[in-house]
């Protein structure tokens, strides 16, 4: 389970295989308004601080994604391996709710 403590003192918890996959599109889909000096350790639970700015950055490019269908072309390619069920529309707007109101977050 990877846990995101917000700075606000929201907090989200996501299963471990459903963040590899999220993190894995965030970082690929998301790259350009993620700072470089945040793009690391994302799947490494060691406490990683992605700023307000970046959070909101994030939020806004993924609201995008899901209104432009990328996401939903992700997900169909991940049901080639079966993983499709662990990305869903639902775990990437509960982490789109979570980057705007957490002011900043680590990632455990």
């Amino acid at each position: 389970m990877t846990v995101f403590f917000g700075v606000s003192g929201k907090d989200l918890c996501i299963k471990d295989l459903a963040w590899r996959l999220l993190s894995e599109f965030i970082l690929d889909k998301c790259a350009s308004v993620i700072r470089d000096d945040e793009k690391q350790d994302w799947q490494e639970n060691c406490g990683k601080m992605i700023s307000a700015e970046t959070a909101k950055a994030i939020a806004d490019q993924l609201e995008r994604l899901i209104q432009q269908g990328v996401a939903e072309i992700f997900r169909i390619e991940l049901e080639f391996g079966n993983l499709g069920q662990h990305f869903t529309e639902e775990t990437l707007r509960k982490f789109i709710h979570f980057c705007r109101v957490s002011n900043g977050f680590d990632i455990w």
